[in-house]
């Protein structure tokens, strides 16, 4: 069975049908109180819930009218998650000692950050014409990803069931799926965080060449490199997300763990880092804000011995924050499909619906010229459509140039992200994505592209074009868009079909 993919279908999923797997969920979790929070719980998805509050009537997409009811969800969830992810601490009281209240300390400093991230959004519609929403974005993107964890697809488990930990197969199985909802719920809400850090030096650069006109010089510019203490405190966090555990040698019937830096990891993260990529400083943010992440039990001696509840707390933390920095790090890619990085990878690409951009405006597209249909989500495979509304778009130019960029940027970052490397045969997932632009129409004739790409877990990667649906080879149109692809993507590795 397949989905349409929109904020009303997505919202109706969460407070209907996985309202009612969350219902079963919690009743196989053991020790869990009457009124225990968690991201998913009444407050969030019941008949009064937050979520359900942002459509009224028929409305299909949230407006921007509730901006606030979602700024009083995104810290809801936050604060929900945090003391979910506490609560299942072992180490911690609060399941042995119900009178003590679980605080989520640092999200007050946390929201207040997010208030100016919002303010500054309006000065990143100038920075890039192809600049989108990120602060509705990532709510979609978090509804996105639970529907994908919690629904199950033809009949069979839920994708929550094959989670993974990225390097951490002996903690696998330890970890519960209120938990894993809760660290999807931190990954998904805060992984854009740093964007408008990352953008300000544009923001910056463009107003430096506007006051060209008027001062030869204009000193509009700072310096974003790091030093000092602050330097340091970048360098342990780039050692906390580049550390797996592995049993000790000479303990590993009583499970006890030591912590090895991965360097492979610790390189592309700190170039991450140094290009100003705004996954790793998300990452950078949340450490540096949340006390969850400040007291991660993690010691850069080689020797230092972990107890199993230590490794299974510290790979909670280090799979939130390697999930946020891997998503804008080209240099890491991923294997399996079933970890937090490949989940918020996808879940991040594939939410396009809804997102206003400043380039709409002269493209002849809207919030609501693309929709988003999953065929099949699972362990195994992933198979989505997307339709593009191009109708109104009568220049050529524009139809061409946005089938470019599906191929330069989009596909790229595909292929780029579950490339070939070392142990990749161990790779055991095909991907699908189906993209369908609908064009003017001629009379009566309707007229359509539609572009697929395919990654294949033992084949070559496909990218395929076809015009067939556009008009006759006769057809000054049809001919003009190919010989523009053509031109655009000459000597590209791609198969157009007429």
């Amino acid at each position: 069975m397949s989905y349409i993919i929109n904020d009303e279908t997505l919202i109706s999923e969460l407070c209907n049908d996985i309202r009612e797997i969350v219902k079963e969920l919690t009743c196989v979790i053991p020790n869990i109180p009457e009124k225990f929070q968690h991201p998913l719980d009444d407050d969030i998805i019941g008949d009064s819930g937050l979520l359900s509050s942002l459509l009224t009537g028929t409305e299909k997409i949230i407006p921007y009218s509730k901006a606030d009811k979602l700024d009083e969800l995104w810290s809801g969830l936050l604060n929900k998650s945090i003391k979910c992810l506490r609560f299942f601490d072992t180490r911690e009281p609060f399941q042995d000692n119900s009178s003590k209240d679980i605080v989520a300390y640092g999200i007050d400093n946390l929201e207040e950050y997010h208030r100016r991230y919002t303010e500054f959004e309006g000065l990143m519609y100038g920075a890039n014409a192809y600049y989108r929403d990120h602060v509705f974005h990532v709510i979609r993107v978090w509804m996105l990803g639970v529907f994908c964890l919690l629904k199950p697809f033809d009949g069979g488990n839920a994708f929550i069931e094959h989670i993974s930990l990225d390097g951490g197969a002996e903690i696998d199985g330890t970890i519960n799926q209120l938990e894993y909802v809760s660290m999807w719920t931190i990954a998904a809400l805060c992984h854009d965080l740093g964007y408008p850090l990352e953008k300000a030096d544009q923001v910056l650069e463009k107003t430096r060449k506007m006051m060209k006109e008027f001062i030869p010089n204009p000193n509009v510019w700072d310096n974003f490199g790091y030093s000092g203490t602050q330097d340091s405190i970048n360098e342990y966090i780039l050692k906390f997300i580049s550390t797996k555990m592995k049993a000790h040698e000479s303990d590993i019937k009583s499970h006890v763990f030591v912590g090895r830096i991965q360097p492979k990891y610790y390189l592309k993260y700190a170039k991450s880092l140094e290009a100003f990529q705004h996954g790793i400083i998300s990452t950078v943010i949340i450490f540096k804000m949340l006390l969850f992440f400040l007291e991660s039990d993690f010691n850069l001696n080689d020797d230092h011995l972990y107890s199993e509840e230590d490794a299974r707390q510290f790979y909670i933390r280090r799979e939130i924050l390697r999930a946020i920095a891997s998503h804008t790090c080209p240099d890491a890619y991923n294997i399996h499909i079933t970890t937090f990085s490949s989940l918020l990878f996808l879940c991040d690409e594939l939410q396009e619906w809804g997102r206003k951009t400043w380039n709409e405006l002269y493209t002849g597209l809207n919030e609501n010229s693309v929709s988003l249909t999953i065929e099949r989500f699972t362990s195994d495979s992933i198979d989505v459509k997307e339709t593009i509304e191009m109708k109104l778009v009568e220049d050529i130019a524009s139809v061409v140039r946005n089938i470019c960029r599906i191929f330069e940027r989009q596909y790229s970052l595909y292929k780029t992200t579950f490339r070939d490397g070392q142990y990749t045969a161990k790779r055991d997932f095909d991907l699908k994505k189906t993209m369908t632009f609908n064009l003017p129409t001629n009379g009566a004739q309707t007229r359509s592209i539609v572009v697929t790409y395919i990654l294949p877990k033992a084949e070559q990667c496909k990218f395929e074009i076809d015009l067939s649906m556009v008009g006759s080879d006769a057809d000054a149109y049809k001919n003009k868009i190919r010989e523009e692809i053509s031109k655009k993507l000459y000597g590209q590795d791609l198969n157009i079909v007429s």
